[in-house]
């Protein structure tokens, strides 16, 4: 065998194993990216159900003690358990913190759906009361409140929030007639 012959066979050789350890490299690359990804996921998702959940349901218990003077029996409640399709177009990733205005004592009508996206922005929308797991799919309905970011809702995002699903009740449907 020539001498640059063997030279050339080595080379391709030693490309070959070159390559593969880019690869390898790239996947775990692209390993470690999936992993802190949804690592941040997670702690997006903890607060979410932690602080903004915190937040929503102390505008929501101040709200209810505002509406205790006033003659109409209104009451906001949470709606625990309720779940919607995460796979819906527009990326959530968690289940929803869902409210309902009683009235009377009585469901009124849309759920307050308070949900998470994929982008960490928090949506508002209207959607059927009390949707079931055969219903995950439930429709949204905008009622003009904007989406904010998970890192800027406060205390001021929930006290709208909660103006604006009443007005939105008020608006759509004839409460106590």
């Amino acid at each position: 065998m020539s001498e640059t012959l063997e030279k050339l066979l080595d080379l391709t050789l030693d490309m070959r194993t070159q390559r593969r350890r880019q690869q390898d490299a790239g996947f775990a690359q692209s390993s470690k990216a999936i992993r802190d990804e949804r690592v941040e996921l997670e702690r997006r998702q903890m607060r979410f159900l932690t602080e903004i959940g915190s937040l929503i349901r102390n505008a929501m218990t101040q709200a209810n003690r505002h509406l205790a003077t006033r003659p109409k029996e209104c009451q906001f409640h949470e709606v625990l358990g309720c779940v919607t399709d995460l796979q819906y177009l527009g990326g959530r990733t968690c289940h929803p913190i869902t409210y309902e205005l009683l009235v009377h004592g009585q469901e009124s009508c849309e759920t307050l759906l308070v949900e998470l996206t994929q982008h960490g922005m928090i949506e508002a929308s209207l959607g059927q009361s009390r949707p079931s797991v055969h219903e995950a799919h439930t429709s949204r309905v905008d009622f003009g409140w904007r989406p904010v970011p998970l890192y800027q809702f406060d205390a001021n995002n929930a006290s709208d929030l909660v103006v604006r699903y009443l007005a939105a009740v008020v608006t759509r449907w004839p409460l106590g007639r």
